[in-house]
């Protein structure tokens, strides 16, 4: 027996745990800098679109052909995931997109843009579903909570960094920057993470396995009681599909098309206009811990994002009514809370139902699948906003963001009260046959 096995129990729980935070604060650091390469785009849209001279559906279609590739990219490995090797796959992932990032740096051709991005968003798109996979198989069910809410601040700290980073590079007209930045902390993370990986996985397995004969209770799991109550997994997975869309329709519709809007509606300086929208991502870090603690009072991750789209089209109807009143403050704030909620939607949708529900589905696998509806949504809304933008003006883009988050509401509010009722009918035929 080595060093390690020979310990007392407490301590080799006090290793695991510690080695099991170590591997999730890994994984938070591959897909939190991953948005480095992924919305350095995004973040300086205006000026992409000044240095090209092109119009907002011009611009809008990088990103569509992006998300489009990023979204198939994610359907495809979250079936295949189970096959890929982790370590390598993640490694090849992030030094593609590095690279990629320094050829936008460099090229003076808006061809080369769209080709080049097109190829990022496969590149990246191998990162959630082998990060989710291997938290799934290398986490017991009691570190889960903590992977979930530490992963669920990755995209919105992602992208507070990147708008950050922008603001600044725009303010000294330098916005170029940005993706040299990306193609020089993306290939120092691959090899950081090449070779930790490994070592760091195989020490939680064993720790693992010497803790498991005495750990009876590691049944009795926020995962267990999330479980209960549910319909069919199939009827819940077409409803998940659904908000996977609608949730990245209105999330990425915001963080792509908010600086246009503050730049063009309020007439604000192009740095200040994305500066005033890092508020979105700021907010945004604490929808993840704000539906952990919806779902402690509603154990329904349905009624969860009904609620919470519900609320997002009272915020938008709120700005649509101020639209013409110059309120640009209160138009950042209200987008910074829709922000906030969806980015909550999308945790539960992409995290937090794939990792809790790990012992009756593939957690890689739908999350996933999952995380590519949602790039269906980022899709449609960076190109299909910009061109209602172009033809029809801001207020019909929002008025299109209002009726999304009303349509999840009902969709959401329809599941609960199918449920609502079958469970009635379940208490009328017991007592019936009682």
């Amino acid at each position: 027996m080595d060093k390690e096995t020979s310990l007392p129990k407490e301590d080799i729980v006090k290793l695991q745990n510690k080695s099991s935070l170590l591997l999730i604060i890994l994984c938070w650091v591959v897909y939190t800098c991953s948005y480095i390469g992924k919305l350095g785009y995004n973040a300086n849209i205006i000026q992409i679109e000044k240095l090209f001279n092109i119009s907002h559906s011009e611009s809008g279609m990088v990103s569509t052909l992006f998300f489009f590739s990023y979204g198939a990219g994610q359907i495809i490995n979250g079936i295949f995931c189970k096959k890929y090797n982790i370590k390598y796959v993640v490694f090849c992932g992030l030094i593609l997109s590095g690279i990629v990032n320094l050829v936008i740096g460099l090229t003076s051709n808006f061809t080369v843009v769209k080709v080049a991005w097109v190829i990022n968003g496969g590149a990246l798109s191998v990162l959630w579903t082998a990060l989710v996979r291997l938290l799934a198989e290398t986490l017991d069910k009691k570190q889960m909570g903590t992977a979930v809410v530490v992963m669920g601040t990755t995209v919105a700290t992602g992208t507070f960094l990147v708008y950050g980073l922008s603001a600044l590079f725009v303010a000294f007209k330098v916005f170029k920057l940005i993706f040299f930045i990306a193609g020089v902390i993306l290939p120092t993370i691959a090899l950081i993470w090449l070779f930790i990986i490994n070592p760091l996985t195989n020490k939680i397995k064993k720790l693992s396995q010497e803790r498991e004969e005495s750990d009876e209770d590691v049944e009795e799991t926020e995962n267990g009681k999330v479980g209960k109550g549910f319909g069919g997994i199939g009827f819940l997975f077409a409803i998940f599909l659904a908000f996977a869309v609608m949730t990245n329709f209105v999330k990425d519709g915001l963080t792509t098309w908010v600086p246009t809007v503050l730049n063009e509606t309020y007439s604000l300086p192009d740095y200040t206009s994305i500066l005033m929208t890092l508020a979105l991502p700021l907010c945004s870090i604490f929808g993840t811990w704000v539906a952990v603690k919806v779902n402690k009072k509603i154990r329904s991750f349905v009624s969860i994002c009904g609620i919470m789209f519900f609320a997002s089209a009272i915020l938008i109807g709120l700005v649509i009514s101020l639209l013409s009143k110059n309120a640009f403050v209160v138009t950042v704030i209200s987008f910074a809370l829709v922000s906030l909620l969806m980015a909550g939607v999308n945790n539960v949708v992409t995290s937090m139902m794939p990792l809790y529900w790990k012992d009756r589905v593939n957690s890689g696998m739908v999350s996933g699948v999952l995380n590519g509806f949602c790039y269906v949504g980022s899709t449609i809304s960076s190109y299909g906003l910009g061109l209602v933008a172009d033809f029809k003006g801001w207020n019909a883009v929002f008025l299109l963001l209002f009726t999304v988050c009303i349509l999840a509401s009902i969709i959401s509010f329809a599941e609960c009260f199918i449920r609502l009722i079958k469970r009635k009918n379940r208490t009328l035929k017991s007592k019936k046959t009682h």
